[in-house]
């Protein structure tokens, strides 16, 4: 085994520990703890990444790839199944949010943990990071989405940003539980359906006989 390949495998096992221990909060979270459960020495763990600060930014871009990764493979392998109205599309790739919630449970706590509970200097360096992978996933996921099925005096921009905003609302509301391997996913999912087709009646247009 080569130096390089076990500095990388080093580096997994610190960034595995540091979202366990990350999710207590940043104030709460322990470096000791951090090498302890990489089974790392300290002077590793500031040698790849300098300071706690540094440390806990790298752990949360880390956590943010990984969960946009496992969204992305979700998405191209259901591709049949996405296809149809605004409403129907996001409703899906929403499911699959929902879905990553029970496969990953820790590096979602990790992230709604991190945006609670930081300084407020880091929580800005953390939604700047936010706003760049939203951004990002709207052209990945909704690049070549149509409005025609909307009303045609909707707006489709503020319609679509309404649909986000319940969206993101519903999903900071799961992530506010803490547990989220308490949730019963069955009824989960329906409420949310429920809510999107409230949204769906508001908004889409009508058929005329």
């Amino acid at each position: 085994m080569t130096a390089q390949v076990m500095d990388e495998e080093k580096k997994q096992k610190i960034l595995n520990a540091s979202i366990e221990e990350f999710s207590k909060g940043y104030s709460l979270a322990s470096t000791n703890e951090i090498v302890r459960k990489a089974g790392v020495s300290k002077g590793l763990l500031f040698h790849y990444f300098g300071s706690k600060k540094n440390l806990f930014i790298t752990v949360f871009k880390e956590a943010m790839s990984r969960l946009e990764k496992r969204l992305l493979a979700l998405y191209e392998a259901d591709q049949e199944n996405i296809k149809g109205d605004i409403f129907h599309r996001l409703t899906k790739i929403a499911l699959m949010k929902l879905r990553l919630f029970q496969d990953e449970p820790a590096l979602y706590q990790f992230v709604a943990t991190a945006l609670q509970d930081s300084p407020e200097d880091i929580k800005q360096e953390l939604q700047a990071l936010i706003d760049v992978a939203a951004e990002d996933g709207r052209i990945k996921f909704l690049g070549e989405i149509g409005f025609r099925d909307l009303r045609p005096d909707v707006d489709p921009h503020k319609a679509l940003k309404l649909i986000q905003l319940v969206m993101d609302g519903l999903q900071k509301e799961y992530l506010a539980r803490k547990d989220l391997t308490a949730l019963d996913w069955d009824i989960e999912v329906a409420e949310f359906t429920e809510y999107m087709e409230m949204l769906r009646k508001g908004l889409e247009r009508k058929e005329v006989d």
